[in-house]
């Protein structure tokens, strides 16, 4: 029988599986405006004004979205020289200390980013650009990454705690 914890962590899953998705589908859509953007300069039937500050603000959403999900899967970047050279109970903990600290760090940004988020609302902040989206909605996606990032943080938390490495073969050890 499945806890309430353990529904959460699927649901949790499922979600920032749906954020990679939605990452995936933005760069795909960069792959493709580009060159036809591109095609229509050079044919001179217009262009698509907006492209570039569109992917500018893609990009940024796709970085900070897509990060819990890199996280779940093991796909980040890490130095693990002192973890290597310890025992496997002792790097275990390590391993733990780290996720309590990364959750913590993850919960200041995400209360600062939501400080911040409502300001720029308050102030109506715009960017300087052509296509406008009000910075407190950039300051949202901050926040939000920031909130999963916590909860992955503690569900790795979790996990170090109930499983062992050799039931977490499905996972990279390493980044791409």
């Amino acid at each position: 029988m499945y806890s309430r914890v353990d529904r959460f962590e699927a649901g949790f899953n499922r979600l920032t599986l749906y954020l990679a998705y939605l990452v995936a589908l933005s760069i795909g859509l960069i792959a493709v405006l580009i060159p036809l953007n591109l095609f229509l300069i050079k044919t001179q039937l217009g262009s698509i004004w907006w492209l570039y500050e569109g992917v500018e603000y893609s990009l940024y959403f796709g970085v900070f979205i897509g990060a819990p999900w890199v996280l779940n899967q093991g796909a980040h970047v890490r130095v693990d020289v002192l973890t290597a050279s310890l025992s496997k109970e002792s790097a275990r903990k390590i391993e733990r200390l780290m996720d309590i600290a990364g959750a913590l760090l993850c919960a200041c940004l995400c209360f600062y980013g939501s400080r911040i988020t409502i300001w720029e609302f308050l102030d109506g902040t715009m960017p300087d650009k052509d296509l406008q989206i009000p910075t407190g909605y950039m300051m949202i996606i901050f926040s939000a990454s920031f909130f999963l990032l916590a909860v992955e943080f503690l569900l790795r938390f979790r996990r170090a705690g109930h499983q062992s490495d050799e039931t977490d073969l499905g996972k990279p050890r390493v980044g791409f």
